[in-house]
């Protein structure tokens, strides 16, 4: 099989017409064209049928997809893997994350890493494409979404949530640093969409209080949400880092026999990867840096000892 029939397929899929997928291949559509035929004979099935002036994959070719994005992925690691015995080293690393996760701390450790580091390319995804996202290239992934059954994770730490107030809100002039949920439900929050986990975690935490917001508007841009709440336009929660002079609160989610790692309304992150990648030692190295670098801006790890200190296969 040829594996560039491989890539020319998977590109009319990802673009959604062979004209797009032409485009960005450089190449001429009827020459395209011709490749897809081609690989439907060499595979003896076909992969397309005609709908209205496009292509629709048929019951097959929907079935193929991931496994010529698992073989694609397989031969881009056998060339990293012998780039890598030739040079003795890890030359570049493509990252998956959220755009929250990028922006947030991603980018920042990576201004850390020096020449002697592998180039870490980031690609950013939605919390729950992700593990799609190690199908498609990437070589490892920062979830904050629990790690799924046969990747190989590595617990990193987790990122407390915070209500975000003006900076003259009474509990910014007071110096207040954590307060139960309960106490932030009298007004207009300012919320992540259901597509974000961190709200997930937050509306598992009022479901349990039986608490709600009397307002709610929602927003998936943690850095606008700061923004509005330093705005004094309601109490803004997120994971992001603060800005613009707006005070963060810690969320206590205050339930009984909480114990006291268990109080702050936290999101959990962790490194996936696919067991067996040819840069799998790298990839715990940096996960073990980013852990350190994360700890370092404040994040909360485990105690010693606990479950996530290594990395491991779910």
């Amino acid at each position: 099989m040829n594996f560039r029939r491989l890539q020319y397929f998977l590109a009319v899929v990802d673009a959604g017409t062979v004209t797009a997928a032409a485009e960005q291949l450089r190449i001429a559509q009827p020459a395209l064209s011709r490749q897809i035929k081609t690989l439907e004979r060499e595979l003896k099935l076909v992969l397309f049928e005609p709908q209205g002036n496009r292509l629709a994959l048929t019951q097959a070719g929907r079935a193929f997809v991931p496994a010529a994005r698992r073989l694609m992925v397989e031969a881009r690691g056998l060339e990293d893997t012998a780039e890598a015995l030739r040079t003795g080293r890890v030359a570049t690393l493509v990252a998956a994350a959220t755009s929250a996760s990028v922006r947030g701390f991603l980018a920042p450790f990576i201004a850390t890493t020096g020449p002697d580091d592998p180039l870490i390319i980031t690609r950013q995804t939605s919390h729950f494409d992700i593990p799609d996202a190690l199908l498609h290239g990437a070589d490892f992934a920062v979830s904050p979404a629990a790690p799924v059954a046969g990747l190989a994770a590595m617990f990193l730490a987790s990122i407390p949530l915070k209500a975000y107030v003006a900076a003259g809100h009474p509990w910014a002039r007071g110096g207040v640093e954590a307060l139960p949920l309960a106490e932030l439900c009298g007004g207009h929050a300012v919320l992540p969409s259901h597509q974000s986990v961190s709200r997930h975690i937050l509306d598992d935490a009022l479901n349990r209080a039986q608490l709600a917001f009397d307002e709610v508007s929602e927003c998936d841009d943690g850095q606008t949400i700061i923004a509005l709440a330093a705005a004094g336009q309601g109490i803004g929660i997120t994971t992001d880092q603060p800005l613009f002079g707006a005070h963060p609160v810690r969320i206590l989610d205050g339930q009984p026999g909480a114990g006291p790692g268990r109080q702050t309304l936290q999101l959990p992150l962790h490194v996936t990867w696919m067991p067996g990648h040819f840069a799998e030692e790298t990839i715990r190295a940096v996960a073990a840096r980013l852990r350190r670098f994360l700890h370092a801006q404040g994040a909360v790890l485990p105690e010693r000892g606990t479950a996530g200190e290594d990395a491991e296969t779910t």
